[in-house]
């Protein structure tokens, strides 16, 4: 058994592009349309990836996608940003 592997990882968050909602809101897309349109996109591009069996549709509750999309709705901000503390956050 070696004992000198070394592994990192790495992520990043972030909240949804202001220039994406801006580009779909400037189409006439209200701004929960946008941000589903762009949490839906992000999922499905996920979902491509993954076996169809274990991805499922958006409508098999047990799927990947619908689990991806239950988890985003309640980690995604619906409301709109404004400037704290220096810094932009979703209010």
């Amino acid at each position: 058994i070696a004992d000198d592997v070394v592994c990192t990882h790495g992520a990043t968050v972030s909240d949804l592009s202001e220039e994406e909602l801006f580009y779909l809101r400037s189409r006439g897309l209200d701004r929960t349309t946008s941000r589903n349109l762009l949490m839906y996109a992000f999922v499905e591009e996920i979902g491509a990836s993954v076996d169809e069996t274990i991805a499922g549709g958006f409508e098999d509750k047990k799927g990947l996608r619908s689990r991806i999309i239950q988890r985003l709705e309640n980690l995604v901000p619906e409301g709109e940003k404004s400037l704290v503390g220096g810094e932009f956050q979703s209010v």
